[in-house]
């Protein structure tokens, strides 16, 4: 800090000789001699004083008093003749001084963030197959798995020799007597028959009261002869009940159609009820 102090102190100085070296340029030096213990001073507005040289060589600028020291563009001196200048290259750079003690260590510093994951490496080689270990102890016997699917059924077999017959069992209890066996049946065929026109013929055959009728039958015809009498087949043959026969009363009737249908013919048919009590 002295020689930067120094320095600036010099700066002021070198610009106040060249101030005073340009009065001179075309005449003599002007040579100042101040008196013992006294000095050279310039002074500004205010009587304030700019610039000091003593009579011991010492150069003072008041005005740069208290203000803050610089590096920049600082000014050295030719030891032999006193020149300010500029400082050459390095002039103001100390020896280097001896390497100082090593610091204490400081903390430890926060775990930083985990990297992100690298490619996985590639595969290693397969190793020797080691050797078959010990055979373990038998474990315990496992629960009944499900049912399988059913087979297919195999091939029916030869049939086998005929076994002998074997002995006749003790006769068996006599059976409760059945019930009364049904009356036999007594049936009678009650007819009827009637004259149709052209088209068709219809009769009834009745059944006495209190009869049932179990079946039955019917007969029909035309008039006409050789293959055309036969042409008249049935329209319905049914067992019925009331009607002409009275209230009640069963009975078979009959309808017969003629297919070989002329004016001048007419169709007769007959109707059988079998009946029985």
């Amino acid at each position: 800090m002295k020689r930067t102090a120094f320095l600036h102190k010099s700066l002021w100085a070198g610009q106040a000789c060249m101030a005073l070296a340009s009065l001179t340029v075309h005449a003599a030096d002007v040579s100042v001699t101040p008196p013992p213990g006294g000095g050279f001073v310039v002074k500004g507005p205010a009587n304030a004083e700019r610039l000091r040289v003593q009579d011991s060589g010492d150069v003072f600028m008041p005005s740069l008093a208290g203000t803050p020291s610089s590096n920049a563009n600082v000014l050295c001196f030719d030891g032999p003749s006193g020149r300010l200048g500029h400082c050459a290259a390095g002039a103001i750079t100390g020896a280097t001084g001896a390497t100082g003690a090593t610091g204490a260590t400081g903390p430890a510093g926060a775990t930083g963030a985990t990297g992100a994951t690298g490619p996985s490496g590639a595969t290693g080689a397969t190793g020797a197959t080691g050797p078959a270990g010990l055979t373990g102890a038998a474990g315990a016997t496992g629960p009944a798995g499900p049912a399988g699917t059913p087979g297919t059924p195999g091939a029916t077999g030869a049939a086998g020799p005929v076994g002998p017959t074997g002995a006749a069992g003790a006769t068996g209890a006599t059976g409760p007597q059945g019930p009364a066996g049904v009356s036999a049946l007594v049936a009678t065929v009650r007819s009827a028959t009637a004259t149709g026109n052209a088209d068709t013929c219809a009769v009834t055959a009745c059944c006495h009261a209190g009869e049932k009728v179990i079946g039955g039958g019917y007969q029909g015809a035309n008039n006409l002869g050789n293959n055309n009498a036969g042409a008249v087949f049935v329209a319905s043959s049914y067992p019925t009940a009331d009607g002409a026969c009275g209230a009640g009363v069963q009975s078979w009737t009959v309808q017969l159609l003629n297919s070989y249908r002329d004016t001048n013919q007419t169709t007769s048919c007959a109707s059988y009820a079998i009946c029985a009590q």
